[in-house]
């Protein structure tokens, strides 16, 4: 019986790598992960800390995630609570930020779209009509909650956080989406709102004594929404001056590359 069943399972993989049934995928822009890098400070502070940090950024993609030829720009804000004494090291980060552009519907084989499929050839050619060429608008609006702890010394900062990422978008992309959904042309992992949980890993390092050139760090964030071949990812690399002002640079899974730029305030 259990070789019964084995078998059945690989004919049924097979049949479904040969025919392609699967339909491509098509994700709300809000599941891209937030452009807000998370800020960090010098090793010797270790007393409690309130900071607000304000982000502003601009993305472009010729070809990713089943779009192309995707601007856009928006911006964040999130507050940070740090504990004092051998608390110091948590963190409770909270982010509200929103974004919006244009973007063109495409064909991406990593993510279920396949030009030679059969079962694919009804979206293909509604990418190859006016409808499909069409440059369609869309905004989002994102909220994140993260805990984590962000371990320093006095060159290295190391750490991880998780937590949760809320998004919600109403646009013609969205709308488009849900309507190549209903076709059973696409399939739309998230609709209009929707949530997953995230996680977020740093390394870096501080700059001077105490950082008093500031530090560079090298983050790299994960949402877990959908299957694990449907997680989007982020690697953002980002310097921040003793000031509080920062600039970097940034790799995702919904936007070829972003670059991002603001200020810390700390209370």
């Amino acid at each position: 019986m259990k070789k019964q069943i084995l078998l059945l399972t690989i004919v049924f993989a097979l049949s479904i790598s040969l025919t392609g049934c699967f339909e491509p995928s098509a994700r709300s822009m809000g599941a891209t992960l937030m452009p807000a890098p998370l800020m960090h400070r010098a090793p010797a502070d270790t007393a409690s800390e309130v900071s607000l940090t304000a982000t502003g950024f601009w993305g472009h993609s010729d070809d990713a995630y089943n779009v192309s030829d995707l601007d856009a720009g928006g911006g964040s804000l999130d507050l940070t609570y740090r504990w004092s004494g051998k608390m110091a090291p948590f963190f409770l980060n909270v982010a509200v930020g929103g974004f919006g552009g244009s973007l063109k519907f495409g064909c991406d084989d990593a993510y279920g779209c396949n030009k030679d499929s059969k079962s694919d050839q009804k979206y293909i050619s509604w990418l190859e009509t006016k409808a499909g060429r069409k440059q369609y608008s869309f905004w989002n609006v994102q909220e994140r909650l993260l805990v984590g702890a962000d371990a320093s010394s006095s060159m290295v900062i190391v750490g991880m956080g998780a937590g949760l990422q809320f998004f919600q978008g109403n646009s013609d992309y969205d709308d488009i989406r849900a309507a190549l959904d209903d076709e059973e042309l696409v399939q739309d992992i998230d609709g209009k709102a929707d949530y997953g949980f995230v996680t977020a890993y740093w390394f870096g390092f501080n700059l001077g004594h105490q950082a008093s050139l500031g530090n560079a760090v090298l983050e790299y964030d994960v949402l877990h929404k959908g299957d694990a071949s449907d997680w989007t990812s982020s690697l953002k690399l980002t310097y921040r001056h003793p000031t509080g002002f920062f600039v970097g640079g940034a790799s995702n899974s919904l936007m070829e590359w972003t670059v991002h730029a603001g200020k810390q305030f700390v209370f």
